[in-house]
């Protein structure tokens, strides 16, 4: 008799969820976060190119703020790619604490921004400086809490076993658009805080 070969299961028919769609969301998401830091760029070197005084008498832009949002920030990123490490290697507890730590992160950043804008002597209608200063705090903030709900739908995914070695593509989802979202603090930041 022949000796007797391993037979290899064959893989599931059950239907398997497509994280495409996911992803290809997220690019677009980051396409779009590209083209509004773009635009409020533009406008604030326009503004400041055309204002003698810039920021305006009485406005006071304290960079201990900055930094310490900058740190905020710096980590956001750090931990999108660790949790895509871990989700490479299949460490889900690993990827689970990063995901989650992202998502405080990013909380812990919307407070405080929120914190310095209420903090600001001036409002949106009280000169251009003070339009454009709030037009990237909201856009800042509304990128963050975006970053939160993909972190938090590659955490559910993660958790259901949707995310894995063999199907990544939320994980590197996640890691991108959370470094996108630490671009968009870091593009504000030169602006606001370093070029002023």
């Amino acid at each position: 008799m022949a000796a007797s070969a391993t037979q290899l299961a064959l893989p599931s028919g059950e239907r398997q969820p497509d994280s495409s769609l996911a992803v290809y969301g997220v690019l677009v998401l980051g396409v779009s976060v590209v083209m509004v830091l773009g635009g409020l760029l533009g406008a604030w070197l326009a503004l400041r190119s055309g204002t003698r005084v810039w920021p305006p008498k009485g406005v006071v832009v304290e960079n201990y703020y900055g930094t310490t949002l900058s740190v905020t920030m710096l980590m956001v990123a750090l931990a999108g790619w660790w949790a895509l490490y871990a989700v490479r290697r299949n460490e889900l507890r690993q990827a689970t604490t990063a995901l989650g730590l992202t998502m405080a992160l990013e909380l812990a950043f919307v407070n405080l921004v929120t914190y310095v804008v209420r903090g600001a002597k001036f409002g949106p209608g009280t000169h251009a400086y003070g339009t454009v200063f709030y037009a990237w705090n909201v856009t800042v903030i509304a990128v963050t809490l975006t970053g939160i709900v993909v972190a938090g739908t590659a955490l559910i995914r993660g958790l259901g076993g949707q995310v894995g070695p063999r199907e990544p593509q939320l994980g590197w989802a996640a890691a991108w658009y959370g470094t996108m979202v630490s671009i968009s603090w870091f593009v504000m930041y030169v602006a606001v805080y370093v070029i002023k």
